[in-house]
């Protein structure tokens, strides 16, 4: 009797031992899960969804790839006639140079930025004095929640501090792209995006700045066309060459090179 009891608290023993490893093993689990999935949102262009409204609107400031990229394009030395792409992922995940054929070409891209995070930045690109700078920025402030009219007044500084600080510079303002609510978890309505690209345009012709009004071209059935996009936000390479042609009315490369 005493040995088969003893059995029993052995066995007792083992399956407790059993779920204990188990459920170890399930929080290792858990808990690495949570670190990528905190790694993904700090390096891409995502919104943390539990940070403050101030935090969330300024999201540029909390990343380590914004932090990264600054400091590269901080230590740059700039040369003459330089032509400069401004923006975010939208601009950061393109090959700008390889595109126009041009080495002079410097992609100021960061993946996520917003208004702000440009405005923290502006002074890399008004020092260098460039022949000329495409600038989109803003879809990251309106995922963030940022107001349109907020994202107006940073954009006019913007520009206020590129005409002040480098004059000579012929400025490219872009429109915003549509965004396809079908692919894309973003809660930004298109209705609002041509409202915002208004406002941009507005500005363009007060700063004397050429407009390129790039949103026609991507849109079909009032979203961002399917055949551009995987996620509904970025463009893959048929978007970007679209883009290209659209931007070589402007650029003295030959558009045949763009098929």
């Amino acid at each position: 009797m005493a040995i088969v009891l003893n059995r029993s608290v052995m066995m007792l023993k083992k399956r407790i031992l059993i779920l204990t490893l188990i459920s170890c093993a399930l929080a290792l689990l858990l808990l690495i899960a949570e670190n990528q999935a905190n790694f993904i949102r700090t390096n891409a262009n995502e919104m943390p969804e539990n940070d403050s409204e101030s935090k969330k609107k300024n999201i540029t400031y909390y990343t380590k790839y914004y932090q990264t990229k600054k400091s590269i394009y901080d230590s740059y030395k700039h040369q003459e006639s330089e032509t400069i792409f401004l923006g975010d992922s939208l601009t950061d995940y393109y090959e700008w140079g390889e595109a126009l054929s041009d080495h002079q070409v410097l992609n100021r891209g960061i993946a996520g930025d917003t208004t702000t995070g440009v405005i923290n930045r502006i002074e890399e690109i008004t020092n260098a004095n460039p022949a000329r700078l495409y600038l989109m920025i803003g879809i990251n402030d309106m995922i963030a929640g940022q107001s349109i009219e907020k994202i107006e007044t940073n954009y006019k500084y913007i520009l206020d501090t590129i005409k002040k600080k480098s004059p000579t510079t012929s400025v490219y303002v872009q429109s915003l792209l549509p965004i396809n609510k079908k692919l894309t978890r973003h809660n930004v309505r298109n209705q609002d995006i041509k409202k915002l690209n208004e406002q941009i345009k507005n500005l363009a012709l007060l700063y004397d700045y050429q407009y390129i009004d790039l949103h026609p071209d991507f849109l079909k059935y009032g979203q961002l066309n399917k055949d551009y996009t995987y996620d509904g936000l970025h463009l893959n390479g048929e978007g970007y060459k679209v883009w290209t042609k659209k931007l070589m009315t402007t650029y003295n490369t030959d558009s045949d090179t763009i098929e």
